[in-house]
């Protein structure tokens, strides 16, 4: 239970030491933001439980309304227990929920299948790569999308699963209270080439050209003219009005969206965990090693290694293709792209973040197989060949998600 520090006034029996939860007092803050979890969702473990199911025989519309309308929902306790559920298919227990974790993140990131008047896959946040910025859509302010977004942002973090990756720093600044004159706006942080261009005009030393656009842009956010003394100090207005002074009430939502799960005790507390929950999408990357260093490798491998080549006899071809398969597994991993070590991540435990202990099977089968309830990737030994192991590998972590149970 969140406790405040009593006050002078107050009688209690308690220390201040006492009195302070333990996410409040330890120095890690990934530590932290896992006890804050941990215990907002033991407070919660008796409430109803939330019960989110997505139809994968349905259209990719029809699923990522289901999501929304989820999430759209008001007066939920979102730290209540979490059961998912994929209709349409036998997947059940955590490898599900992990999924569904993943799945609304990379929904937040990358737009919906919905079409809301302007295209087929609506976005909420725009721009480049560490500098994403809310749409300016009136109609998702209308339909409370960044509240639901920051629900979703909320939600995962809360369930020990991925991040938001990629948000501009002056967002960031604003979404935590920063003042309007700090914020740390660039260039890059306006999704808008044309405004960009204007921007970059004012801010040159050459001779302003197309004064009448530049004129309508400035007179359209109540700004005076451009002239010769002031498209300085006009440069850096209308940058600070394209980032901030048209998402201000997007970022008051998605705020509110956050504020919902309860989070936001955690993120005012303890500053230095909102780089965990927005990190920059190059500290959101996962390397080989990474991924190495959590693999449980197959039993077999042990045995070999304690053997000889000359001791193993024909019998033995098994461990020969255990130690195989793996050692094709390794190199796969090495050589990944990333896109490909995160499409593999999320095959193998259900999303992008890898487990403590990723296992690895050996098995008579097709194609690789995944049983993400217990992190555990099943690779067939029949491969001889490189080439023909990541080709399959490749295609079955792109194209399907595999769940089950022992």
């Amino acid at each position: 239970m969140i406790r405040s520090i009593p006050t002078e006034t107050e009688e209690t029996e308690e220390s201040p030491t006492d009195a302070v939860p333990q996410w409040r007092t330890v120095s890690d803050p990934k530590q932290a933001s896992q006890l804050f979890s941990q215990e907002l969702l033991h407070r919660h473990k008796d409430s109803r439980s939330l019960f989110l199911c997505v139809d994968v025989r349905q259209d990719k519309e029809e699923q990522d309304r289901a999501l929304v309308a989820f999430y759209s929902r008001e007066g939920v306790r979102w730290a209540s227990p979490l059961r998912c559920k994929l209709l349409g298919d036998d997947a059940a227990g955590s490898g599900v929920e992990r999924h569904m974790m993943s799945t609304v993140i990379f929904k937040v990131i990358s737009g919906f299948h919905i079409n809301l008047g302007s295209a087929a896959i609506t976005k909420i946040f725009e721009g480049e790569s560490d500098h994403l910025i809310p749409s300016v859509s009136e109609q998702l302010l209308s339909k409370n999308m960044f509240g639901v977004a920051g629900r979703m942002v909320g939600h995962s973090f809360l369930h020990h699963g991925p991040c938001f990756p990629g948000l501009s720093p002056a967002v960031i600044h604003i979404l935590f209270g920063g003042s309007l004159e700090s914020t740390p706006v660039t260039i890059r942080d306006c999704p808008d080439l044309d405004i960009r261009d204007a921007v970059k005009m004012l801010d040159g030393e050459g001779e302003l050209k197309e004064c009448d656009s530049i004129h309508q842009l400035c007179l359209s956010w109540n700004l005076p003219a451009p002239n010769a003394t002031n498209r300085k100090w006009l440069s850096e207005k209308l940058l600070l009005h394209a980032v901030i002074g048209q998402t201000t009430r997007q970022i008051n939502q998605f705020r509110k969206g956050l504020q919902d799960t309860e989070l936001w005790p955690l993120l005012i507390h303890r500053k230095d965990v909102i780089p965990i929950l927005f990190p920059k999408e190059s500290e959101a990357q996962v390397t080989p090693q990474m991924i190495l260093d959590c693999i449980t490798w197959p039993s077999s491998i042990t045995v070999m290694l304690e053997r000889s080549y000359r001791s193993v006899e024909e019998e033995e071809s098994d461990v020969w293709d255990v130690c195989r398969v793996s050692g094709y597994l390794k190199s796969f991993i090495e050589s990944a792209s990333q896109a490909e070590l995160k499409n593999l991540i999320k095959f193998w435990t259900g999303w992008e973040v890898p487990a403590a202990e990723m296992k690895v099977e050996i098995v008579e089968a097709t194609l690789p197989t995944a049983l993400t309830c217990f992190e555990k990737l099943r690779l067939p030994r029949h491969y001889t060949a490189f080439k023909t192991f990541q080709r399959d590998l490749c295609a079955c972590i792109l194209h399907h998600y595999s769940f089950g149970s022992d």
